[in-house]
Order: structure tokens, then C-alpha cells, then sequence
């Protein structure tokens, strides 16, 4: 529950609960590459944990319930903007250490994560996982994009106007990741709500890339947000607790959302008043 985006040199051991085949992938350069992802969890909650290239090799001696220990791995935001662990080429991978041996089992861990059930804004504490509704009040204009290197997904710094990855030391051609702020009031307060990747492009309707082509061809900012035209919206939002140091303040970052449907919601209520 601790684990933040941009951290180096991380040590964690956690129980894994779920994990997927590996991928093959080719980079831009034409070398090929494997990629694997899976869920481990400890008495904190959980975490997706991203292996590459011979890192994957590990599933062959993995299942379910089995510990793993990583060593020298580091953390990004992922595609709905929570932290991932990610397993690189500096990493050392341990399986059923003994060290694991006092984490909970499986079913303790997903019996232990919170339901989310909705609270109004006013009410909301640092460090709790909450259910909102409200309506978007406020979209902040400002570039909905940043670029992420297509390797680790590290966010990417510049070289002579070029993209440098500073993890992997390259050049790359970037990928782009949507991130959007708003403000959200529900009539007892307002919170701001940041949504990044996958989450992003619900919220404004448009994929990284449909953002990326209608910015070359706007001068303005304020053109795309006014196409888009989410203020006034009504919104329900899933999501995490943390505190804005720099403004001092609380604020939401959203794990998923939905837009409610009027139409369905009155269904739904005939029903509960028929039964």
C-alpha cells in the first residue's frame, strides 16, 4: 500500500494471486522482446508486477499461491495510473523464500481488500479507496499527454529535442499516455480527481491518439477541451485518497469511472419498487 510510482532499487515479496502468459513483442529497432505481467499481494493489498525479456522464464516454476522476492526492481504509473512493480535486466527473482513464509494466503488477501462504497466528499480521509458521485465542475486545459518510454514505461526526459529514456539509456520513439485533472463536487464538497492512461481516454472520450492527432492540428488547447465538453457531466468515481503536498490538499486518483445512465437507473428503481 506504500508503493509509489519512480521508485528504484525496490525489494518486495509478495504472494502471487494471478498471472498471465508471456508476449513477444518487436521494438522499433526490429530486436525482439518478451513481456509477462502478474498480481501479488501481501497484508497490504495488492500489485501488478511487470516481468521482461528472461525475467519471464520465471512463470515455467510459478503458480498461484507460490511467493516470489524481487530485488533491484522499480516502480512506473501504469495504464490506469496506479503504481507497477517492474522486473528488468538488473533484477534478482527468489520463488518460496522463507522469508515469505508469514504473508497470507490467497484468499486471506482478497477477502482483506475493501469494498468501495460511496461516501459523500466531505467526508473523505487520506488514505482510504472511496466511491464518489458528483458532477465535473472544473477540467483543468492543460496538454492531456505525456510520453513513456515503450520498453519499461518509464516517463521519458529529453536529449537535443529527442526522447531519452534514462532506464533503459536510448533514444526511443515515445508512446503517449493520456492524464487528465478535474474538480468534482457532489454538493457536501468538491475533490480534484486525476486520471491517467486507459482511465484518461474514458474520461475525455478520445484515445492517446486520436488526443495526439487533433492537438497538431489545434493552435488552442481550450478547442479540444470545448469539443470534448465534460463540465457539467455527471460522474462516479472509484479511486484512492493521497494528499497534494504542493497544494496541500486532497485528492483522488481514479482507479475507474463510469458515466450513470438516467435511463437504466430509473429501470433499476422500478424494479426495487415492484419487488
Amino acid at each position: 500500500s506504500e508503493l509509489e510510482e519512480g521508485l528504484d532499487s525496490l525489494e518486495v515479496t509478495g504472494r502471487v494471486i494471478e498471472s498471465s502468459e508471456a508476449k513477444d513483442f518487436t521494438r522499433d529497432d526490429g530486436s525482439k522482446g518478451k513481456v509477462a505481467s502478474m498480481t501479488i499481494g501481501d497484508d497490504t493489498g495488492t500489485a501488478k508486477l511487470t516481468l521482461w525479456g528472461k525475467n519471464t522464464d520465471v512463470l515455467n516454476e510459478l503458480d498461484a499461491g507460490d511467493i516470489i522476492q524481487v530485488e533491484n526492481a522499480y516502480s512506473v504509473s501504469g495504464n490506469y495510473g496506479e503504481p507497477e512493480i517492474h522486473v528488468g535486466g538488473q533484477a534478482k527473482l527468489k520463488i518460496n523464500p522463507e522469508s515469505g513464509d508469514d504473508l497470507p494466503s490467497v484468499e486471506e488477501i482478497n477477502k482483506s481488500l475493501p469494498e468501495k462504497s460511496q461516501v459523500k466528499i466531505k467526508e473523505v480521509e487520506e488514505g482510504s479507496q472511496i466511491q464518489i458521485r458528483g458532477t465535473i465542475v472544473r477540467v483543468f486545459e492543460r496538454r492531456p499527454l505525456f510520453s513513456v518510454c515503450p520498453e519499461c514505461g518509464r516517463a521519458l526526459g529529453s536529449e537535443n529535442s529527442e526522447s531519452l529514456c534514462e532506464k533503459c539509456g536510448e533514444v526511443v520513439e515515445p508512446d503517449y499516455r493520456v492524464v487528465v485533472n478535474t474538480v468534482v463536487d457532489d454538493g457536501s464538497d468538491n475533490i480534484r480527481g486525476v486520471a491517467f492512461g486507459k482511465l484518461g481516454e474514458k474520461l475525455l472520450g478520445k484515445t492517446a491518439d486520436e488526443i495526439s492527432e487533433a492537438l497538431s492540428k489545434e493552435d488552442e488547447l481550450s478547442e479540444l477541451y470545448k469539443e470534448i465538453d465534460l463540465e457539467g457531466r455527471e460522474v462516479t468515481l472509484i479511486g484512492n485518497v493521497r494528499r497534494d503536498d504542493y497544494f496541500d490538499q486532497l485528492e483522488l486518483s481514479i482507479r475507474d469511472l463510469r458515466f450513470p445512465d438516467p435511463i437504466e437507473e430509473a429501470q433499476k428503481m422500478l424494479e426495487k419498487i415492484k419487488a
